[in-house]
Protein backbone atom coordinates (compact mmCIF):
# COMPACT_ATOMS: atom_id res chain seq x y z
CA UNK A 1 0.00 0.00 0.00
CA UNK A 2 1.48 3.37 -1.41
CA UNK A 3 -0.48 5.51 1.37
CA UNK A 4 -2.67 5.73 4.51
CA UNK A 5 -4.16 3.11 7.27
CA UNK A 6 -3.18 -0.47 6.99
CA UNK A 7 -6.06 -2.52 6.44
CA UNK A 8 -4.35 -5.57 5.73
CA UNK A 9 -2.01 -7.91 7.29
CA UNK A 10 0.94 -9.49 5.51
CA UNK A 11 -0.83 -13.13 6.18
CA UNK A 12 -3.74 -11.61 3.97
CA UNK A 13 -2.11 -11.19 1.39
CA UNK A 14 0.33 -14.11 1.34
CA UNK A 15 -2.77 -16.24 2.04
CA UNK A 16 -4.90 -14.56 -0.82
CA UNK A 17 -1.92 -15.12 -3.32
CA UNK A 18 -1.26 -19.00 -2.31
CA UNK A 19 -5.01 -19.54 -3.31
CA UNK A 20 -4.34 -17.27 -6.48
CA UNK A 21 -1.28 -18.82 -8.08
CA UNK A 22 -2.08 -22.56 -6.46
CA UNK A 23 -5.27 -22.15 -9.03
CA UNK A 24 -4.40 -20.13 -11.37
CA UNK A 25 -4.01 -22.57 -14.11
CA UNK A 26 -7.05 -25.49 -12.43
CA UNK A 27 -9.88 -22.77 -13.52
CA UNK A 28 -9.25 -21.68 -17.07
CA UNK A 29 -11.96 -20.97 -19.18
CA UNK A 30 -12.05 -19.41 -22.61
CA UNK A 31 -14.86 -17.00 -21.26
CA UNK A 32 -12.47 -15.40 -18.38
CA UNK A 33 -9.35 -17.84 -18.87
CA UNK A 34 -7.49 -17.05 -15.10
CA UNK A 35 -9.93 -14.15 -13.68
CA UNK A 36 -11.78 -16.99 -11.69
CA UNK A 37 -8.45 -18.05 -10.07
CA UNK A 38 -7.38 -14.32 -9.35
CA UNK A 39 -11.10 -13.40 -8.24
CA UNK A 40 -10.68 -16.25 -6.20
CA UNK A 41 -7.31 -15.10 -4.54
CA UNK A 42 -9.11 -11.58 -3.75
CA UNK A 43 -11.84 -12.38 -2.21
CA UNK A 44 -10.03 -12.87 0.76
CA UNK A 45 -8.48 -9.94 0.74
CA UNK A 46 -11.77 -7.85 -0.34
CA UNK A 47 -13.61 -9.43 2.54
CA UNK A 48 -10.94 -7.82 5.26
CA UNK A 49 -11.33 -4.65 3.35
CA UNK A 50 -15.08 -4.34 2.59
CA UNK A 51 -16.12 -6.41 5.25
CA UNK A 52 -19.07 -3.44 6.79
CA UNK A 53 -20.08 -3.17 2.82
CA UNK A 54 -21.33 -6.21 1.56
CA UNK A 55 -22.04 -4.17 -2.06
CA UNK A 56 -18.99 -2.70 -2.50
CA UNK A 57 -17.48 -6.27 -1.48
CA UNK A 58 -19.82 -7.89 -4.74
CA UNK A 59 -18.96 -4.90 -7.01
CA UNK A 60 -14.78 -5.93 -6.44
CA UNK A 61 -15.63 -9.43 -6.88
CA UNK A 62 -17.51 -8.39 -10.05
CA UNK A 63 -14.55 -6.13 -11.44
CA UNK A 64 -11.75 -9.12 -10.26
CA UNK A 65 -14.23 -11.57 -12.45
CA UNK A 66 -13.49 -9.94 -15.95
CA UNK A 67 -11.05 -11.31 -18.29
CA UNK A 68 -7.56 -11.67 -17.34
CA UNK A 69 -4.75 -13.70 -18.26
CA UNK A 70 -1.04 -13.79 -17.17
CA UNK A 71 1.66 -16.01 -16.71
CA UNK A 72 1.21 -16.90 -13.15
CA UNK A 73 4.67 -16.54 -11.76
CA UNK A 74 5.54 -12.89 -13.04
CA UNK A 75 1.49 -12.30 -13.09
CA UNK A 76 2.07 -12.81 -9.23
CA UNK A 77 3.40 -8.69 -9.19
CA UNK A 78 -0.19 -7.85 -10.36
CA UNK A 79 -1.94 -9.51 -8.04
CA UNK A 80 0.45 -7.69 -5.11
CA UNK A 81 -0.20 -4.34 -6.94
CA UNK A 82 -3.91 -4.95 -6.80
CA UNK A 83 -3.91 -5.78 -3.10
CA UNK A 84 -2.26 -2.61 -2.81
CA UNK A 85 -4.74 0.04 -5.03
CA UNK A 86 -7.64 -1.98 -3.27
CA UNK A 87 -6.25 -1.46 -0.13
CA UNK A 88 -5.79 1.96 -0.71
CA UNK A 89 -9.47 2.35 -2.10
CA UNK A 90 -10.87 1.17 0.45
CA UNK A 91 -9.08 4.27 2.82
CA UNK A 92 -10.27 6.58 0.48
CA UNK A 93 -13.99 4.86 1.29
CA UNK A 94 -13.78 4.89 4.75
CA UNK A 95 -12.24 8.85 4.37
CA UNK A 96 -15.42 9.92 2.75
CA UNK A 97 -14.31 10.55 -1.57
CA UNK A 98 -16.43 11.17 -3.47
CA UNK A 99 -17.96 8.55 -5.76
CA UNK A 100 -16.56 10.22 -8.60
CA UNK A 101 -12.86 9.56 -7.31
CA UNK A 102 -13.62 5.39 -5.72
CA UNK A 103 -15.18 5.37 -9.87
CA UNK A 104 -11.83 6.55 -10.71
CA UNK A 105 -9.75 4.30 -8.72
CA UNK A 106 -11.81 1.05 -9.52
CA UNK A 107 -11.37 2.00 -13.01
CA UNK A 108 -7.60 2.47 -12.50
CA UNK A 109 -7.20 -1.03 -10.77
CA UNK A 110 -9.06 -2.67 -13.56
CA UNK A 111 -6.88 -0.41 -16.34
CA UNK A 112 -4.03 -1.46 -15.04
CA UNK A 113 -4.32 -5.09 -14.76
CA UNK A 114 -5.24 -5.58 -18.38
CA UNK A 115 -1.97 -3.04 -19.49
CA UNK A 116 0.25 -5.13 -17.23
CA UNK A 117 -1.31 -8.98 -17.98
CA UNK A 118 0.20 -8.95 -21.63
CA UNK A 119 3.94 -7.61 -21.03
CA UNK A 120 4.26 -9.80 -18.30
CA UNK A 121 2.89 -12.67 -19.80
CA UNK A 122 5.45 -12.67 -22.45
CA UNK A 123 8.42 -11.76 -20.21
CA UNK A 124 7.18 -15.02 -17.84
CA UNK A 125 6.41 -17.31 -21.16
CA UNK A 126 10.00 -16.13 -23.17
CA UNK A 127 12.46 -16.32 -20.09
CA UNK A 128 11.24 -18.78 -17.41
CA UNK A 129 9.61 -21.21 -19.66
CA UNK A 130 11.52 -20.48 -22.65
CA UNK A 131 15.17 -20.48 -20.77
CA UNK A 132 15.15 -21.45 -17.63
CA UNK A 133 13.15 -24.16 -18.02
CA UNK A 134 14.87 -25.90 -21.12
CA UNK A 135 17.81 -25.20 -19.28
CA UNK A 136 17.20 -27.01 -16.20
CA UNK A 137 16.06 -29.75 -18.32
CA UNK A 138 18.57 -30.38 -20.24
CA UNK A 139 21.25 -30.13 -17.27
CA UNK A 140 19.60 -33.22 -16.01
CA UNK A 141 19.04 -35.25 -19.27
CA UNK A 142 22.44 -36.60 -18.79
CA UNK A 143 21.92 -37.64 -15.46
CA UNK A 144 18.54 -39.57 -16.39
CA UNK A 145 19.77 -40.95 -19.72
CA UNK A 146 22.79 -42.90 -17.28
CA UNK A 147 19.95 -44.06 -15.59
CA UNK A 148 19.07 -42.37 -12.48
CA UNK A 149 15.95 -41.52 -11.20
CA UNK A 150 17.22 -38.01 -9.43
CA UNK A 151 17.11 -36.97 -12.99
CA UNK A 152 13.64 -37.35 -14.03
CA UNK A 153 12.41 -35.71 -10.63
CA UNK A 154 15.36 -33.26 -9.44
CA UNK A 155 14.18 -30.80 -12.60
CA UNK A 156 10.46 -30.77 -11.16
CA UNK A 157 11.50 -30.20 -7.57
CA UNK A 158 13.75 -27.49 -8.51
CA UNK A 159 11.53 -25.39 -11.01
CA UNK A 160 8.64 -25.58 -8.25
CA UNK A 161 10.65 -24.43 -5.51
CA UNK A 162 12.70 -21.55 -7.37
CA UNK A 163 9.31 -20.44 -9.68
CA UNK A 164 7.73 -20.21 -6.72
CA UNK A 165 9.96 -18.16 -4.60
CA UNK A 166 9.96 -15.61 -7.77
CA UNK A 167 6.57 -15.16 -7.57
CA UNK A 168 6.48 -14.85 -4.11
CA UNK A 169 9.13 -12.16 -4.22
CA UNK A 170 7.31 -10.66 -7.00
CA UNK A 171 4.24 -10.22 -5.24
CA UNK A 172 5.89 -9.08 -1.72
CA UNK A 173 7.33 -6.43 -4.14
CA UNK A 174 3.84 -5.65 -5.81
CA UNK A 175 2.25 -5.13 -2.48
CA UNK A 176 5.21 -3.31 -0.59
CA UNK A 177 5.43 -1.14 -3.65
CA UNK A 178 2.01 -0.52 -5.48
CA UNK A 179 1.73 0.74 -8.87
CA UNK A 180 5.22 2.02 -8.50
CA UNK A 181 6.57 -1.23 -8.55
CA UNK A 182 6.67 -2.81 -12.30
CA UNK A 183 8.51 0.32 -13.39
CA UNK A 184 10.81 -0.07 -10.30
CA UNK A 185 11.39 -3.85 -11.26
CA UNK A 186 11.93 -3.30 -14.59
CA UNK A 187 14.49 -0.79 -15.14
CA UNK A 188 16.67 -3.21 -12.70
CA UNK A 189 20.16 -3.35 -13.84
CA UNK A 190 20.14 -6.27 -12.55
CA UNK A 191 17.18 -8.01 -14.12
CA UNK A 192 18.73 -7.35 -17.79
CA UNK A 193 22.12 -9.01 -16.81
CA UNK A 194 20.29 -11.92 -15.29
CA UNK A 195 18.17 -12.14 -18.94
CA UNK A 196 21.23 -11.74 -21.30
CA UNK A 197 23.23 -14.18 -18.85
CA UNK A 198 20.43 -16.99 -18.83
CA UNK A 199 20.34 -16.24 -22.92
CA UNK A 200 24.14 -17.22 -23.35
CA UNK A 201 23.87 -19.92 -21.08
CA UNK A 202 20.95 -21.15 -22.95
CA UNK A 203 22.91 -20.71 -26.22
CA UNK A 204 25.66 -22.84 -24.72
CA UNK A 205 22.94 -25.58 -23.23
CA UNK A 206 21.54 -26.00 -26.81
CA UNK A 207 24.92 -26.22 -28.86
CA UNK A 208 25.66 -28.90 -26.44
CA UNK A 209 22.87 -30.70 -26.20
CA UNK A 210 22.63 -30.51 -30.36
CA UNK A 211 26.06 -32.03 -30.82
CA UNK A 212 25.55 -34.75 -27.90
CA UNK A 213 22.08 -35.91 -28.90
CA UNK A 214 21.67 -35.33 -32.91
CA UNK A 215 23.29 -38.36 -34.55
CA UNK A 216 23.76 -38.02 -38.46
CA UNK A 217 26.15 -39.83 -40.43
CA UNK A 218 26.79 -40.64 -44.24
CA UNK A 219 27.39 -44.06 -45.09
CA UNK A 220 28.82 -42.84 -48.50
CA UNK A 221 31.63 -44.76 -49.34
CA UNK A 222 34.53 -45.75 -52.30
CA UNK A 223 37.68 -47.40 -52.79
CA UNK A 224 40.51 -46.04 -53.79
CA UNK A 225 43.69 -46.83 -55.95
CA UNK A 226 44.82 -50.00 -53.50
CA UNK A 227 41.49 -51.39 -53.30
CA UNK A 228 40.63 -50.10 -50.27
CA UNK A 229 37.22 -48.84 -48.86
CA UNK A 230 37.36 -45.12 -47.87
CA UNK A 231 34.61 -43.89 -45.60
CA UNK A 232 32.90 -39.89 -46.46
CA UNK A 233 32.06 -39.51 -42.61
CA UNK A 234 35.88 -40.74 -41.86
CA UNK A 235 36.97 -37.34 -44.59
CA UNK A 236 33.92 -35.20 -42.80
CA UNK A 237 35.16 -35.94 -39.46
CA UNK A 238 38.87 -34.42 -40.19
CA UNK A 239 37.48 -31.56 -41.68
CA UNK A 240 34.68 -30.67 -38.93
CA UNK A 241 33.34 -33.47 -36.42
CA UNK A 242 29.37 -33.84 -36.29
CA UNK A 243 28.98 -31.69 -39.45
CA UNK A 244 25.76 -33.10 -40.46
CA UNK A 245 24.07 -32.98 -37.52
CA UNK A 246 25.13 -28.89 -37.25
CA UNK A 247 23.67 -28.75 -40.61
CA UNK A 248 20.79 -30.09 -39.28
CA UNK A 249 20.24 -27.74 -36.27
CA UNK A 250 20.95 -25.30 -38.67
CA UNK A 251 18.13 -25.99 -41.06
CA UNK A 252 15.54 -26.40 -38.62
CA UNK A 253 16.94 -23.00 -37.03
CA UNK A 254 16.49 -21.28 -40.36
CA UNK A 255 12.89 -22.85 -40.87
CA UNK A 256 11.63 -21.55 -37.36
CA UNK A 257 12.96 -18.32 -38.30
CA UNK A 258 11.82 -17.32 -41.73
CA UNK A 259 7.81 -19.62 -41.04
CA UNK A 260 7.71 -19.82 -37.29
CA UNK A 261 7.31 -22.58 -34.90
CA UNK A 262 5.32 -25.33 -36.95
CA UNK A 263 6.87 -28.11 -34.65
CA UNK A 264 4.88 -30.93 -36.87
CA UNK A 265 5.81 -29.95 -40.14
CA UNK A 266 9.42 -30.04 -38.79
CA UNK A 267 9.16 -33.27 -37.53
CA UNK A 268 7.47 -35.00 -40.50
CA UNK A 269 9.67 -33.34 -42.57
CA UNK A 270 12.40 -34.72 -40.85
CA UNK A 271 11.00 -38.07 -40.90
CA UNK A 272 10.16 -37.73 -44.71
CA UNK A 273 14.16 -36.52 -45.34
CA UNK A 274 15.43 -39.10 -43.30
CA UNK A 275 13.16 -42.15 -45.45
CA UNK A 276 14.60 -40.40 -48.69
CA UNK A 277 18.08 -40.62 -47.82
CA UNK A 278 18.14 -44.28 -46.19
CA UNK A 279 16.31 -45.22 -49.09
CA UNK A 280 19.07 -44.09 -51.60
CA UNK A 281 21.93 -45.21 -49.42
CA UNK A 282 23.18 -41.89 -48.04
CA UNK A 283 22.66 -42.15 -44.22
Amino acid sequence: MENGKKLLSKRDVVKGWARYYLGAEVSSGFERLTAPAFSFGMSGVLRELYENNPDEMKKSLERHMLFYNSEASWGSIIFGISCALEEERANQMNSGATPEILDESAKMISDLKVGLMGPLAGMGDSISHGIVRPLLLSAFIPVAAAGSWIGGIAPFVIWGVVVSAFAYFLMSQGYALGKRSVTTILQSATLSKVINMASVLGLFMMGALSSTYIKLATVVHWKDGAGKAVMLQDKINTILPNLLPLIVVFCVYFYIRKFGPKYVRILLGLLVISFVLAFIGFV
